[in-house]
């Protein structure tokens, strides 16, 4: 009998214990699906800021193009009056 109560109680603790290693794994599986989770929404941040950098990029590019090409007319308007105006003298 004694052997009986023996061996039902170390098949209850192996039961507490794969109980308690089968919580464990299931908080472990939920942290990782939330850790996933976070780093995927970091991931799709920082993919937005990168699209705006490109975008913003562009766009100061295409500023500064046209500053650069004002500048260049003005520049050229300027040595063509010059050269009038020598001409005239």
């Amino acid at each position: 009998m004694d052997e009986y109560f023996e061996t039902k109680k170390k098949i209850d603790e192996k039961k507490k214990e794969l109980k308690d290693l089968s919580n464990k794994f299931k908080e472990l599986k939920s942290l990782v699906y939330e850790y996933k989770d976070i780093k995927e929404k970091e991931i799709k941040v920082l993919a937005d800021n990168q699209t705006n950098f490109k975008e913003e990029i562009e766009k100061n590019k295409e500023v500064y193009e046209k500053i650069i090409d004002d500048a260049a007319d003005k520049i050229e308007n300027f040595i063509q009056k010059t050269n009038l105006n020598n001409q005239i003298q």
